[in-house]
């Protein structure tokens, strides 16, 4: 148990007041954040639309995920293989946010799609359809053929630019649309897998 405060504690106790004003003025603050993060990645959903390409935004997250019809099912539209990229907002932006940027290609929702195959096999497919070089991009300790067969993290990408992220909202669009240009290295390779699979 504690039997003394430290210096930051009593300079805290010593400016209570300020530092609550502050702590409140910083809730304010992250709510506000939401609205430019939301604004930046609807520009980011016009752009991807623009390539043909729908897109989902998580603003609490934060998250977005990019995908190709030909990837959705056919009744209910739900994307069974699409494109992930998160924690692009700082640390302290939500409690779920991780030390950096990551993408992954997800194929959570792959069974949706009715294939005869599973979602490991059409891993593996995408996985043999990548260039060596591409391969080795996008391996990652964390993937799991079942439903995230690909991935890297934006480790270069420090709390620091993300906090720039979020106050230049232009700077966030740039990323985002930067991240999206290098998933679509992947979509040839996924479109080639897709096609080996057969439906039900």
């Amino acid at each position: 148990m504690a039997n003394r405060y430290t210096d930051v504690d009593l300079m805290i106790l010593k400016r209570w007041d300020e530092v609550k004003a502050l702590r409140e003025a910083f809730d304010e603050l992250l709510d506000r954040m939401g609205e430019f993060v939301a604004g930046s990645l609807e520009k980011v959903a016009a752009k991807a639309g623009e390539r043909d390409l729908l897109c989902e935004m998580d603003t609490k997250r934060p998250s977005i995920c990019f995908w190709k019809h030909d990837w959705e099912t056919r009744s209910t539209k739900v994307p069974g293989i699409y494109f992930q990229l998160f924690d692009f907002a700082p640390a302290t932006y939500s409690k779920s946010v991780e030390e950096y940027p990551s993408m992954w290609l997800m194929t959570d929702q792959f069974s949706k799609l009715r294939m005869r195959e599973s979602s490991e096999d059409f891993g593996l497919a995408v996985k043999s359809a990548l260039s060596p070089e591409l391969l080795t991009k996008w391996s990652h300790d964390d993937a799991k053929l079942a439903d995230s067969p690909l991935g890297r993290d934006c480790s270069n990408v420090s709390d620091s630019d993300r906090v720039g992220f979020v106050a230049e909202p232009e700077e966030l669009y740039k990323f985002v649309i930067e991240r999206l240009d290098e998933f679509m290295e992947l979509a040839p390779a996924v479109d080639q897998a897709l096609q080996k699979m057969t439906r039900r």
